[in-house]
């Protein structure tokens, strides 16, 4: 289970295996789910300020209509909600800055791997992530 609230948008996100994804804003919950691939291109969230070459490089490989920054557990959320269809994280994050939306994206229907694309694992020596990409039905 995750829960992850953005006060910036005023947006609170949930998550659980046995309950699905959901979205609460404007006082409103709805279901959320990922999305498939839009025929243009994927929308593709990563951070403005941890972008690198290996990550633009990465990107490179899908075709991109849209690039949007957003927080880490935001970014996994707006692939749970289908907002987006790919974060890809090829820098350092550690369990705590992503559990909560990894639960999320998860119920909606996505996954969280490492790049060679086993599942990503919790409770690591040192608890720091792999590098790693949350996808929607990319």
């Amino acid at each position: 289970m995750g829960v992850v609230y953005a006060p910036a948008i005023e947006r609170l996100f949930l998550g659980a295996d046995s309950l699905g994804a959901f979205v609460e804003d404007s006082g409103k919950r709805r279901a959320i789910h990922v999305r498939p691939p839009p025929p243009e291109g994927l929308t593709v969230v990563a951070s403005r300020s941890h972008r690198d070459a290996a990550t633009e490089d990465y990107i490179a490989r899908f075709p991109v209509a849209e690039m949007r920054p957003a927080g880490s557990s935001l970014k996994l959320c707006l692939v749970a909600a289908g907002e987006a269809d790919l974060y890809p994280r090829l820098g350092r994050t550690m369990e705590w800055d992503i559990a909560a939306g990894h639960a999320v994206v998860a119920a909606a229907g996505g996954s969280v791997t490492t790049l060679d694309g086993a599942p990503l694992a919790y409770g690591k020596p040192g608890y720091e992530n792999p590098f790693f990409v949350a996808r929607g039905a990319v």
